[in-house]
């Protein structure tokens, strides 16, 4: 554990300041943590971590609070009752008693009896990604359900539809750009989703510095677009302004003709499928002038580099994948892929990806598609519910909350919860979901275990490697996920939690083998590792902690140059089956006039998802839940600000409190996710609000068709007067 060498007057004399780095979030920021007597009191940026040089978020110190949390779970508990209702039990009672059940559900009902459901950030933690995957295999789970299937699905999707494999997930290089366009994603607040970077602000105002451009399209001027050009588009209709994009881009000649030619097939059919998507056909359905489509499309076109970046907003919606590959095309037939400044692909110096694509099967009842591995939450309801064979009787979620954050929470999924014949959680609260569940085993938190960016070494666009030991002792009741999932496999004769059948084959001779093994093993391997004492200058997890405790910088950028490689040959298809089907269904889509406004989903600074809300540092009494309204409409619907109202859309209702906002497109609405909560963490239940996921496509209505994600933006609502509850 390295000690920060801080001035001894900040520090008392029985404080120590240890350097380890946050894992709430994708930035991965490097921290110094003041701890006394085995505690944490504080914890700050750190300003020689070479990643993120000294920024960080409070997120960070939200974590502390939930390390500390009087609601946080310490030992495990068994389900007496109602939901909620538990009682404290030993951890050789809870698993006996676990590991007995889910073998007789296995043998009397089949391996695809028992299913998963994985969260978010557990796996932002190495040993907890590893061993969640090979305890799927060892399993030989059918049904893994994830919260990524509600957010990243549709980008994977369109990755395997044009580049032929999940893991090719598209980054934007964003320290070598001149043009970016910054399409549904709010990295000011997010700090980055699937790029890595906790200098993303740095990173775009570099843009600007040397004489680029920066446009935000989003119906909200988000906390991004207030700081670079914003051009407002109504919620949902990010395809039309992309179709256009293209359109104006080949009509305009800016073309890559020796890169399209040398890469792809099927140019002409893509130019003739754009052709009929003019900006001024864009213009009606985007609320936006048809000069801006033009100028932006000029803009992108004669820039020496340009790049698309989207996230979050534009993957949620009804034509999710859709968007996905026409910000991928745009890129393409400009050039603007695998070179400097464009959107570049995945670079790691050891295989870091917890995607299983393999043989993917739909859900068994709705025939939603599995994505990277993964199945939506929302097939998971029939999938329990409805008899048959594969039926879903015995369900583990790791840090997961689908009756809060599905798109299709609600009655209906507390309803299949409740069915389940075994349900066990991997969780440190007690939230909406597992209330439900027959036991909550209880684990360790990101400041008391060992640790690498396993998961997002391949994410990031300044490739560095860092590691951190625990930085204080966890409670006694509590375990690590990657022994848990051990001990079940070990209990059940199956050795162990190991991909590698030699390593179960030690685990049942009682001599596992530890995540910070398995993990050294790679790094010293690898093509920066030091081969076991072979390479004097190559690094181990030991050496990474002692000698280089604020990172090691791998590389200052993504190489490029590495597609046909990894194409393996194969041109990328500009005009798929999938992309003209969706064209189609694009045209031939009428909203429904009974609901007039668009609503969009919000993420605020101080949420990650739902868990931080009971964080006293996040959660502040300051804080309150209400829709984003601009004063036009509220003023013709005759509200004022904190007036209450009514928000309809086909799938639900609820009432909530205005907050009028000059910063929202007028027709055009937004309502954060992540309230109203109802589970056992009191801060975050007392802090009201409502669930906005009511409002989603939910747990009977339509899906995203190519990735079967719900639709969580862009949603047709209808508003009314009414008393806030």
């Amino acid at each position: 554990m390295a000690a920060h060498t801080a001035t001894p007057s900040k520090l008392a004399q029985n404080q120590s300041e240890l350097v380890t780095y946050c894992r709430v979030c994708e930035a991965m920021c490097g921290l110094l943590a003041t701890v006394e007597d085995g505690r944490i009191l504080r914890v700050r940026g750190d300003p020689d971590h070479v990643y993120s040089k000294g920024h960080f978020c409070k997120k960070a110190t939200g974590a502390v609070d939930v390390m500390y949390d009087v609601d946080r779970i310490t030992t495990p508990l068994k389900r007496v009752g109602g939901p909620g209702e538990f009682v404290p039990v030993s951890w050789e009672d809870a698993l006996e008693d676990i590991t007995t059940r889910l073998a007789d559900i296995r043998r009397s009902h089949g391996e695809d009896a028992f299913a998963t459901f994985l969260g978010q950030p557990p796996t932002n933690g190495f040993a907890t990604a590893i061993w969640f995957s090979a305890f799927k295999n060892v399993l030989n789970t059918k049904w893994n359900y994830a919260v990524n299937a509600e957010d990243a699905a549709s980008l994977i999707r369109a990755s395997e539809i044009l580049y032929g494999s999940a893991k090719l997930l598209p980054r934007p290089d964003l320290w070598r750009t001149d043009f970016a366009i910054i399409i549904g994603a709010n990295p000011m607040v997010s700090h980055g989703s699937v790029c890595t970077e906790p200098l993303m602000r740095g990173a775009l105002q570099d843009i600007v510095l040397r004489g680029g451009r920066v446009v935000v399209i989003d119906p909200r001027r988000t906390e991004t677009a207030q700081l670079f050009e914003h051009v407002a588009l109504n919620a949902g209709t990010d395809a039309w302004f992309l179709l256009a994009l293209l359109n104006e881009l080949i009509t305009a000649g800016h073309v890559d003709r020796a890169f399209i030619d040398a890469n792809t097939e099927g140019f002409e059919t893509l130019a003739e499928l754009a052709r009929p998507f003019t900006a001024e056909r864009a213009a009606a359905e985007c609320g936006i002038d048809a000069d801006t489509i033009r100028n932006v499309a000029e803009g992108f076109g004669t820039a020496k580099s340009a790049l698309i970046y989207g996230r979050t907003g534009t993957c949620t919606q009804r034509f999710g994948t859709l968007n996905n590959i026409l910000q991928s095309l745009i890129c393409i037939v400009t050039g603007n892929i695998d070179r400097p400044g464009g959107i570049v692909f995945p670079w790691a110096p050891f295989s870091a990806s917890i995607l299983t694509p393999g043989e993917e099967s739909p859900s068994r009842v709705d025939g939603l598609p599995q994505v990277g591995g993964t199945l939506p939450s929302s097939a998971m309801i029939n999938d329990i519910t409805v008899p048959g064979a594969g039926q879903v009787r015995a369900l583990m979620t790791l840090g997961g909350n689908p009756a809060h954050s599905s798109g299709a929470s609600g009655p209906r999924m507390i309803e299949a919860l409740g069915a389940l014949d075994l349900h066990f959680s991997l969780d440190i609260y007690m939230n909406e979901t597992n209330r439900h569940a027959h036991y909550i085993l209880p684990t360790t938190t990101m400041f008391e275990r060992e640790d690498i960016p396993f998961k997002y070494i391949a994410f990031m666009l300044r490739p560095s490697l860092f590691a951190t030991d625990p930085i204080v002792a966890p409670p006694d009741g509590v375990r690590e996920e990657w022994w848990i999932m051990n001990e079940i496999c070990r209990r059940m004769g199956l050795g162990g939690s190991y991909d590698a059948p030699w390593m179960r084959r030690m685990a049942a001779m009682g001599m596992p083998i530890k995540p910070r093994w398995l993990l050294d093993s790679k790094l010293r391997m690898s093509a920066f590792g030091d081969r076991y004492g072979l390479r004097a200058n190559g690094i181990s997890f030991g050496k990474l902690v002692k000698d280089h405790p604020q990172g090691k910088t791998l590389r200052d950028d993504i190489p490029t140059g590495q597609l046909p490689q990894m194409l393996g040959g194969r041109k990328i298809a500009l005009a798929p089956a999938d992309l003209i089907e969706e064209l189609e269904a694009l045209t031939a889509y009428r909203p429904d006039p009974r609901f007039p406004f668009n609503l969009t989903g919000m993420r605020e600074m101080l949420s990650m998802n739902t868990w931080l809300h009971n964080s006293a540092t996040c959660m502040t009494a300051k804080r309150a839940h209400a829709l984003h309204i601009s004063s036009v409409d509220a003023e013709a619907l005759g509200i004022a600000d904190g007036e209450g109202v009514r928000i309809t859309s086909e799938a639900g209702s609820l009432t909530t409190r205005i907050k009028i906002s000059d910063r929202m497109k007028p027709g055009n609405v937004a309502l954060p996710h992540g309230w109203g909560h109802r589970g056992g963490w009191q801060r975050a239940n007392d802090a009201g609000g409502v669930n906005s996921n009511i409002l989603s496509s939910g747990a009977e209505g339509p899906t995203e068709r190519l990735a079967g994600m719900s639709i969580l933006n862009g949603i047709r609502v209808d508003i009314e007067p009414a008393p806030a509850e």
